[in-house]
């Protein structure tokens, strides 16, 4: 079974717009009761993004950068979250940290594939599941209109070589091209 990891950034223009980005994905969520056959009436809960063909589970992060009112509804969407605050102040907009932090998460909970996404209300199942078909040995990372998807493997291969994912020193959009120059250095592939 697939592991996928879905994130969301609030860096909309308004808090009604942060707000209406997770209810949109909260909607996709499908929770299935999984009952312990050890320790009667004992359960837990797995999670799955609904129109995805894979079999698969989904955790899911939420990122508030600096200076953004927390959406009052966080809560509808089952996940982890990291808020920054003061001290924290260049964490803004689109920082290459949030794309960092939620790769490194996402693998630490054990996820095969990690989804940055950017905008949900852009990504579809139909999507999802073609671009799970196209992450190879080799090609390890994905752009799409919504966001990015990155395997697991990108992590093994920066660890080795004691890499961040992307440059914190540079804005969001740079850093991913820079990432692109390291995968093709080291004979991966992105799309």
């Amino acid at each position: 079974m697939l592991r996928l990891a879905l994130g969301l950034v609030h860096n909309k223009a308004n808090n009604a717009a942060n707000r209406a980005q997770i209810t949109n994905l909260a909607a996709l969520v499908v929770a299935t009761q999984v009952t312990n056959p050890d320790v009667p009436g004992a359960f837990t809960w797995s999670y799955s993004r609904s129109g995805v063909t894979v079999e698969h589970t989904a955790i899911f992060f939420q990122v508030v950068p600096f200076g953004v009112t927390r959406p009052t509804n966080m809560g509808l969407l089952p996940s982890y979250n990291v808020i920054y605050g003061q001290g924290d102040n260049d964490k803004i907009a689109d920082h290459s940290r949030f794309f960092n932090w939620l790769f490194k998460r996402g693998c630490d909970y054990g996820a095969d594939v990690v989804f940055y996404v950017r905008f949900p209300s852009l990504i579809d199942a139909a999507d999802i599941n073609t671009a799970l078909t196209r992450l190879t040995t080799t090609r390890v990372f994905l752009e799409r209109t919504w966001g990015k998807m990155v395997s697991v493997r990108l992590l093994r291969v920066l660890r080795a070589f004691r890499e961040e994912t992307l440059d914190e020193s540079l804005p969001f959009d740079d850093a991913v091209t820079a990432l692109k120059a390291r995968l093709a250095a080291r004979g991966l592939e992105w799309e």
